[in-house]
């Protein structure tokens, strides 16, 4: 019987397992939704042995009915998470995740002491207090005794393969999004290090992520339920892996990640900084010598769970039903409720309904969201075009994908056609294309790509809709624009509490 591969997906609302054969067919799959503690200051963190025991018991359950043929574990996670560990391996706080903020405390500092250019030109990262660069500057700042005794810090997937193998290591993708890794070398830098007091022994040794590093752990293995000849590969992080899992190795594609947060970026041969002076998006490494350019913004499906939790009281389904009935009647939200990361839009940035009247509803309010979150990613978009960087289409996946309304509002926005990959979970896919690459299945990840990544359903841009959206989006970057002295008094305001 042939070999299959478990493919873990570490989200920060979600955690996903699932099982895969040689032809990408998706044989079984396991979700959880992951809490995620917060408090007012701005703290939002996962519980490393709540994640530890969502791992085993997600793939224990997965793995049911194929014990014996699951020959390699490919994880992904996602970005700018991080946890600082003593010199026994214990973490010292939670996993901070993307959603945390806390790091604006001191964000201000390191403006005034880091050459920011140079910075942009060595890792590819604009200045953004999201990075785990400036959560290690904010924790050494505020948490001084947790920062001495820290020995190690590492990315949630470094967590994730320690937690597997006892081994630390990570992969140039999730590296290249700590602000901390050269994107030219592909090593750590050391003027980021210098900054921060630390050096290469405090970091996570950085391999290729379609490279093993190590088996599945005795223990582990035993509390699973799989053989202990397991291997585990190193994997990319969860947009990296939805982006091989939607076919980013095939062309030049404008890969659209649509889940908690959102990102638009191309699979590109050379790494590609922005020659505006605003930094206006991020050149991370995917894997396999290319690169990944583009820009990512935080606030996505999580405006869709917000709507739902705090708001309406509708499952996504009924929302995505209730968009598609009507416009926006000129309703625009603006909907960075977690601080935004895309430097167009600032750190301080929080959300807003502009032109709500009396007539409108939450079917007008949830497709303003939607629009929002479009919007924002279009102003990435365009600063790649800035750059000379273009695609003939739009490859998209994550939760985002199961609504049509919000693939058609792409399309129009965009003006360009948007493809769904016909696997359902592009992550799970692109973590399986390396696992089979990795175990000899086929000779190359391109090989693996052609044959693996097979298109479903495309949504294409209308004329009139495309028309409409033109003026619609105009008019939301003025509103960026305008908002932003507005954003930074209000941040003042609050901070003076």
């Amino acid at each position: 019987m042939e070999d299959l591969v478990l493919a873990l997906d570490l989200g920060t609302t979600n955690i996903k397992a699932g099982i895969l054969d040689v032809n990408g067919n998706l044989l079984k799959v396991e979700t959880k939704e992951l809490s995620v503690e917060r408090d007012s200051t701005g703290k939002a963190e996962h519980n490393p042995d709540v994640i530890f025991e969502s791992v085993i018991s997600i793939c224990k359950t997965v793995v049911q009915g194929y014990e014996e043929r699951v020959k390699i574990i490919v994880p992904s996670s996602y970005m700018f998470g991080f946890v600082p560990l003593d010199k026994d391996f214990k973490p010292l706080t939670g996993i901070i995740t993307l959603l945390d903020t806390r790091s604006q405390e001191t964000f201000h500092e390191l403006l005034q002491i880091v050459d920011y250019d140079q910075l942009y030109n060595r890792t590819g990262c604009p200045p953004l207090f999201l990075y785990p660069f400036a959560k290690i500057y904010w924790l050494k700042q505020r948490k001084p005794e947790i920062f001495k005794n820290a020995r190690y810090f590492l990315c949630s997937k470094s967590f994730i393969c320690l937690l597997l193998t006892g081994e630390i290591y990570s992969d140039p993708s999730v590296s290249s999004s700590t602000q901390m890794m050269n994107i030219h070398s592909l090593n750590w830098d050391p003027y980021a290090l210098s900054v921060l007091g630390i050096d290469e022994r405090n970091l996570a040794k950085i391999v290729p992520a379609e490279k093993v590093v190590g088996q599945i752990r005795p223990k582990v293995a035993e509390m699973i339920g799989l053989g202990k000849d397991v291997k585990v590969l190193n994997g990319v992080y969860d947009s990296g892996a939805v982006a091989l899992g939607t076919g980013a190795l095939q062309g030049y594609y404008g890969i659209i990640n649509l889940g908690t947060t959102a990102m638009i970026r191309v699979a590109y041969p050379k790494p590609v900084v922005d020659k505006d002076k605003r930094k206006r998006f991020q050149a991370c490494y995917l894997c396999n010598n290319r690169w990944f350019i583009g820009g990512s913004i935080n606030n996505a499906g999580i405006i869709l769970k917000w709507f739902r939790d705090n708001i309406f009281n509708l499952p996504y389904d009924k929302m995505s039903e209730l968009a598609a009935q009507d416009d926006s009647k000129d309703l625009f939200f603006l909907p960075f409720i977690t601080g935004e990361r895309y430097p167009e839009i600032g750190n301080v940035a929080c959300g807003v309904f502009f032109g709500l009247k009396s007539h409108h509803t939450k079917l007008h309010m949830i497709r303003a969201g939607m629009e929002g979150v479009v919007f924002s990613l279009k102003l990435a978009f365009d600063a790649l075009k800035e750059n000379g960087i273009e695609v003939s289409e739009l490859r998209a996946g994550g939760g985002g994908t199961n609504s049509n309304v919000w693939m058609n509002i792409f399309a129009n926005v965009f003006n360009l056609p948007v493809k769904i990959p016909q696997a359902k979970e592009a992550a799970l896919l692109g973590s399986s294309i390396l696992g089979h690459y990795a175990l000899g299945h086929y000779k190359t990840l391109d090989e693996a790509t052609e044959k693996l990544v097979k298109i479903e359903k495309s949504y294409l841009p209308l004329p009139a809709e495309v028309e409409y959206y033109s003026k619609r989006y105009e008019f939301f970057k003025y509103l960026v624009s305008f908002m932003r002295e507005a954003y930074q008094k209000h941040f003042e305001l609050f901070s003076t509490k």
